[in-house]
């Protein structure tokens, strides 16, 4: 049927496409709409482009750089230059850098055969041949290829990689998080509410002196001294290093980044609240007869939260991420040290620098975006309105 009745009126088809277009029309009016859309496409724009650059920059390193000069040397000694040649262009085809006729690969080429290989579209990309590398023997058929971290053993798939170790950083970082908001919030309330009082005094004394504490130095010496089987913290029976089986080892890690970070958000709360106390909502529930703690909780600190909660998407993807320091201390094999690694092999690692680059720079984007989007549902005086 092309039409339908409803409340006494015919519907037809064509009344229903039009109400369609009608609410596309609305949709695409709305400012907010139109704030995310242009986001999204400009950061597609910066993600691109600044893969561009990283492919453009890494194409640009010599070709010294991918091959051993001394098995080169050796071969040359061996086979003579022209069978040295035809084994150094062949590692160089193995990281994309020449042709297989030993041809140079431009760097705009490089550039578009990366991009083709992450855009989400099927394609099967090459990743076996045959002794000679004249026949492909295997294909990777999926939407989206990363390829192959060379400098860690396997040769493992970048995607899985960055899944595989993103478990630990992911746990390390969400429990920092929240702990910390455990803490920081009612100490940065305490110290908010009778500014200038000794409780305000002692919070300060202990941002200050936990600010002067190098970070790295700390870490080092909670290592030491929690990771001993005696004395003070012998009970916990922690460790010096991440063993996964052993669920305590992961618990100097998280107190270091937590102890470290409650200044930062108890220092912003007391700062937001104190602004928010001298509001003439205060006035009026200080009128009203409201208990100064219902005050503070209620009303204030949900108006001051709301700079913090910009932060959240950020520091849940940021979480993603992980720490490079706190993984290497306690020798914890999460993403931190995937991109150090990349780079600080005698061959860098190509295809892992510009994933992780790519990876990186997308959950950024993601993260400033959700922030915008997060503080408007936050906060209603906040409105996104079309230029």
């Amino acid at each position: 049927m092309d039409e339908v009745i409803k409340n006494g009126n015919r519907i037809t088809f064509k009344d229903k496409v039009l109400r369609v277009f009608k609410s596309i029309s609305k949709a695409i009016h709305n400012p907010t709409f139109v704030y995310i859309l242009r986001r999204i496409v400009s950061s597609l724009f910066t993600l691109f482009l600044l893969t561009a650059i990283v492919t453009a920059l890494m194409r640009f390193l010599p070709d010294i750089k991918f091959y051993p000069i001394k098995d080169y040397n050796m071969l040359r000694g061996k086979l003579g230059p022209e069978g040295a040649d035809r084994w150094r262009d062949l590692q160089l085809y193995l990281v994309g850098r020449r042709h297989r006729d030993g041809s140079q690969v431009s760097v705009l080429e490089s550039i578009l055969t990366y991009f083709y290989w992450i855009l989400p579209i099927p394609k099967a990309v090459p990743i076996k041949w045959n002794t000679s590398y004249t026949q492909v023997k295997e294909y990777y058929q999926a939407f989206c290829y990363f390829g192959q971290a060379k400098s860690i053993s396997g040769t493992p798939y970048i995607t899985d990689l960055f899944v595989e170790k993103m478990g630990i950083s992911f746990k390390i970082s969400i429990w920092t998080t929240v702990l910390c908001y455990v803490f920081a919030i009612p100490l940065g309330v305490f110290m908010a509410k009778k500014p200038g009082g000794w409780f305000d005094k002692i919070g300060n004394v202990f941002i200050v002196l936990n600010y002067a504490i190098p970070a790295l130095v700390f870490y080092l010496l909670m290592c030491s001294w929690m990771g001993k089987s005696d004395g003070f913290w012998g009970w916990g029976q922690f460790g010096s290093f991440y063993v996964k089986e052993k669920w305590q080892s992961i618990i100097p890690p998280i107190f270091c980044v937590v102890f470290l970070s409650i200044p930062g958000v108890a220092i912003w709360i007391r700062r937001f609240m104190v602004d928010e106390l001298s509001s003439d909502y205060v006035k009026f529930a200080r009128a009203k007869g409201l208990s100064e703690n219902r005050i503070m909780f209620t009303h204030v600190l949900r108006n001051a939260c709301v700079p913090l909660v910009r932060n959240l998407p950020a520091t849940f993807i940021g979480a993603i991420v992980g720490s490079y320091y706190i993984e290497y201390i306690w020798s914890i094999p999460g993403t931190g040290r995937l991109l150090t690694g990349a780079l600080s092999g005698s061959t860098p690692d190509i295809q892992l620098v510009q994933s992780l680059t790519f990876l990186y720079a997308a959950l950024s984007m993601i993260s400033f975006l959700l922030g915008d989007i997060v503080t408007v549902f936050a906060d209603p005086r906040i409105k996104i309105l079309s230029d």
